[in-house]
């Protein structure tokens, strides 16, 4: 076995955990349909921590061709699994039962949630860049600006309770996932 497929194992039961919790939270819902309050935004956030955590996944492939790792590489090619599984343990209570508020608690997690995904983005370039200084230039002046406008969204989401503001980012950080995904991951390489 190479290290790569060593290695992402545990990235792999790291990111399947906060898989796990979005589709465990998702099934206690259609359990207890009707007996619970639902917010539509807190399962837009729920459908885009999905995609991210799997669009995750798919981009740990990009690691493959790495030959050397070492201990702290390792690691922080943890750090986004790992946030991800944080963002889903937050979004989706430990139990949620008959009349469950799930807008009380988007509200009531918000800005630890948006906080930690607005933590996403520096983690983002910096995998760019240890994959090499041409990968990082290669990404172009849109790769920098969208890091930075969603970094920025996310800490105005973390600080506004604004119901207008968080149902557009979540509308909106959907369309940018599936632009991404359309644009850059048709092929797994």
């Amino acid at each position: 076995m190479d290290p790569f497929s060593y290695l992402s194992v545990l990235t792999s039961i790291v990111l399947a955990l906060g898989i796990t919790r979005i589709l465990t939270g998702l099934g206690r819902l259609l359990q207890i349909r009707g007996r619970v309050r639902v917010y539509w935004v807190h399962l837009m956030w729920g459908l885009n921590l999905f995609l991210f955590l799997t669009l995750n996944w798919w981009i740990l492939f990009r690691w493959q061709a790495q030959q050397q790792w070492t201990f702290f590489l390792f690691l922080f090619v943890l750090v986004s699994p790992t946030i991800g599984f944080l963002l889903s343990v937050l979004l989706f209570p430990d139990e949620i039962d008959d009349g469950s508020d799930l807008k009380r608690h988007f509200y009531h997690n918000h800005r630890s949630y948006f906080l930690l995904a607005a933590l996403l983005f520096p983690v983002d370039a910096i995998d760019t860049l240890l994959k090499g200084w041409q990968h990082f230039l290669n990404q172009g002046p849109v790769y920098f600006l969208t890091l930075t406008l969603l970094c920025a969204l996310c800490l105005v989401a973390a600080f506004t309770k604004n119901e207008r503001y968080h149902a557009v980012f979540s509308v909106f950080f959907l369309i940018y996932l599936l632009a991404f995904i359309t644009i850059n991951l048709r092929v797994l390489a």
